[in-house]
């Protein structure tokens, strides 16, 4: 009986992981195809069995800002940047939020602690030069703010798509090396002459 209840309680824990790994992923996948209600549907629903979940914060932030709700996407983002400050898709998002609200200081503290984890990067650089527009005489307009967010976005797709080619190159070069070398021991051939 007590077997039973122990086997019974372990099944309820798994099928609770895997309904928020499955909330989480299929949140993934409609972030990436452009479908941001459902996304932030699917993820409040992976918040929901895990409020901590870090992956499912920022994907709800992003997904809120992506629908133009930056009050919504500062709450989410907010939390997962005070549980990780290194996270830099957060921060940026949560910067991005703020510059698109008008409310640059906030902005400035997120966007300048991307720098400081990036330097030198191409991200950098760009949101160096957002800074000099922003900082500039001139009030920008909603659509230069919307033109700057879109424009650090799209540095931090190009240096995560940069990664992900970088890492697959790795793997192919150490799965061809493996074949060739016979998973890392050189295949050595030798002779048939007889000396």
């Amino acid at each position: 009986m007590r077997h039973a209840i122990r086997t019974f309680a372990v099944g309820l824990v798994v099928l609770a992981v895997a309904g928020c790994a499955t909330a989480q992923s299929d949140g993934r996948q409609a972030l990436r195809q452009g479908r941001y209600t459902d996304a932030a549907t699917h993820f409040e629903e992976a918040l929901a069995k895990d409020p901590d979940r870090l992956e499912s914060l920022i994907g709800l932030g992003i997904a809120r800002y992506k629908t133009g709700e930056y009050d919504a996407a500062i709450e989410p983002l907010g939390r997962a940047v005070s549980r990780e400050p290194t996270m830099t898709t957060a921060r940026l998002y949560l910067g991005l939020s703020y510059l698109r609200k008008s409310e640059f200081g906030p902005m400035e503290e997120h966007l300048a602690a991307v720098m400081a984890q990036r330097p030198g990067s191409r991200l950098a650089g760009q949101t160096d030069r957002a800074f000099r527009l922003l900082r500039g005489s001139d009030p920008l307009g909603d659509e230069m703010r919307a033109f700057i967010a879109t424009s650090l976005e799209d540095e931090l797709e190009a240096e995560r798509q940069v990664a992900e080619a970088q890492r697959v190159a790795r793997e192919a070069e150490r799965r061809w090396r493996d074949a060739y070398y016979g998973y890392g021991a050189p295949i050595l051939l030798r002779s048939r002459c007889r000396c």
